[in-house]
């Protein structure tokens, strides 16, 4: 993520570049396709809390669904302009799906 530069005189904001986004099927939100390498930090920073099993299995689900709609991930298309530009200035949330999720 970095600055966007182009309109000095807005307030700072990130924009993601080079990154997989994908779209909720049923509500349109815009997800950002997290790395493993993402994932496994966010693990590491959860691992003090200890989690029981079923609080482990509802972390893992928030990553393959739309926080949304709670829709799965499976029915996730890949981000188009248009999508990309409604998301413009809203929360773009993180999951963690599949490669070939959104290519369908």
């Amino acid at each position: 993520m970095k600055p966007n530069e182009s309109e000095p005189n807005r307030a700072p904001r990130c924009v993601l570049l080079g990154r997989r986004c994908l779209t909720c099927g049923a509500c349109g939100w815009v997800h950002c396709v997290m790395t493993a390498e993402e994932k496994a930090t966010n693990d590491r920073v959860l691992e003090r809390y200890q989690f029981s099993e079923a609080e482990r299995l509802v972390y893992e689900s928030a990553f393959r669904q739309c926080l949304r709609r709670e829709s799965p991930a499976s029915e996730f298309r890949a981000a188009e302009e248009p999508d990309l530009a409604q998301a413009e200035g809203h929360l773009v949330t993180p999951v963690f799906v599949e490669t070939e999720v959104g290519t369908n």
